[in-house]
């Protein structure tokens, strides 16, 4: 019994939370993390903001006024029939690369978008352009694996 007691007793005082006290913190704005402004540097930092604030007001006045010059325009426009000529069509691009269908039942098969031929694309990773196996490599047929 007694040395249960002093087996509790040893034990007790090394179950104590360590608290260690924080340093001081020094004299800094907390939420910006940086040190704290002087009056000068506050003021001159006001007066930044406010030349911002009236500089983004210029502007979106210049920016109201052009808008109300284009309705102005467009209003025109509806008045007097636009004489320009259509813009020309632009070429086609190239015809876009078919793809694969698979063949059902056998993964890493599909069939050849030319002539429905299986070919095998095991190892092969979806959205790949392959060149069909079944035609000469003179007529460059390429398809994408599904």
């Amino acid at each position: 019994m007694l040395a249960a007691v002093l087996c509790a007793a040893s034990l007790a005082p090394s179950c104590v939370p360590y608290i260690e006290e924080e340093p001081p913190v020094p004299a800094q704005d907390v939420a910006q993390n940086r040190p704290a402004q002087t009056e000068k540097e506050k003021e001159q930092a006001r007066r930044e903001r406010q030349e911002r604030r009236e500089r983004e007001q210029r502007e979106a006045d210049r920016e109201d006024a052009g808008n109300d010059r284009q309705s102005q325009a467009d209003n025109q426009d509806q008045r007097i029939p636009d004489r320009t000529p259509d813009p020309e069509p632009e070429p086609e691009s190239k015809p876009r690369t078919p793809v694969a269908k698979g063949v059902p039942g056998k993964p890493g098969f599909v069939f050849s978008p030319f002539n429905n031929k299986i070919i095998d694309v095991k190892g092969i990773p979806s959205g790949t352009m392959v060149m069909d196996p079944t035609y000469p490599a003179s007529d460059k047929k390429y398809f994408r694996v599904p």
